[in-house]
């Protein structure tokens, strides 16, 4: 009795520390599903003045730490105000909830949605690290494929086939990044995106392909496929191997760190 008693002990002490390390790892999940900017907030009015006709790779720097926009969108804008409303809502505090949106996985959601998405074009990435699995940020990946009428195209959740959605759901988000392929013409960015979206839509949810099936298939039959392997592989059917690190399964993580790609915008990742 004695031995089993102990037995016991050790079992409910083993169990009481496996839900802590869960519960701790779930709570500093929540923590980061938003990071601030690392910079203090600055004066935008010196670079970005009348006396000023063209701007540095250091003003582009500063702009960016401040605004989080990448210098395609900081050159679209046209004024110090919408930059400086940029910062402000890249500075801004930010509340957001958790929402269970399968079995097994979650996403969060600002309360208060404020974010503006710059500059967005076919062909751009959206990656967010907005959901996991439990305490796994898995994230999520898309692909614009209309811009002008905000229509992405993503493999949402396992259960359900990818399927055309609205870029507006990208705002709600706490953190986001906007990837543009470098040295490309607009022209072949859409390419991409009408082929994603001519043969990648409706496609069953596969969270291991790469394991199973294998990772490359030609995109014309192409089966089940998750986020970002949709992505990759509407950028690999046109020669870009946009996994940074090549291995078997393709991440919205791989896709952020690929050197192939400018950063447009970025919010909440600090």
């Amino acid at each position: 009795m004695q031995i089993s008693g102990k037995k016991t002990i050790l079992y409910i002490l083993w169990l009481y520390c496996l839900i802590s390390l869960y519960l701790a790892s779930y709570f500093y999940t929540e923590t980061i599903a938003h990071i601030p900017p690392y910079a203090e907030k600055s004066d935008l009015s010196p670079v970005i003045s009348a006396e000023r006709e063209t701007l540095t790779k250091e003003d582009y720097s500063f702009i960016f730490e401040q605004t989080g926009l990448g210098r395609s969108a900081a050159d679209e804008l046209q004024s110090l105000a919408e930059l400086e409303e940029y910062q402000r809502i890249y500075f801004a505090p930010v509340e957001y909830r958790c929402i269970r949106n399968s079995p097994v996985s979650s996403e969060e959601y600002v309360t208060a949605p404020q974010l503006k998405l710059a500059s967005i074009e076919e062909g751009d990435i959206l990656i967010t690290r907005s959901s996991h699995v439990f305490s796994w940020r898995n994230g999520h990946a898309a692909i614009v494929i209309d811009a002008e009428e905000g229509r992405t195209l993503e493999a949402v959740v396992i259960g359900k086939n990818s399927s055309i959605q609205n870029i507006s759901k990208w705002e709600r988000y706490p953190n986001i990044a906007v990837l543009r392929l470098k040295n490309a013409s607009a022209e072949e960015r859409k390419k991409i995106a009408n082929t994603a979206e001519k043969y990648l839509n409706d496609k069953p949810y596969n969270l291991i392909v790469g394991l199973f099936p294998r990772k490359y298939s030609d995109i014309e039959t192409a089966g089940a496929t998750q986020c970002a392997h949709l992505v990759w592989l509407a950028y690999a059917s046109a020669g870009y191997d946009i996994d940074s690190d090549k291995g078997l399964i393709v991440t919205p993580k791989d896709i952020l760190e690929s050197d192939l790609f400018e950063t447009v915008q970025t919010y909440g990742m600090g």
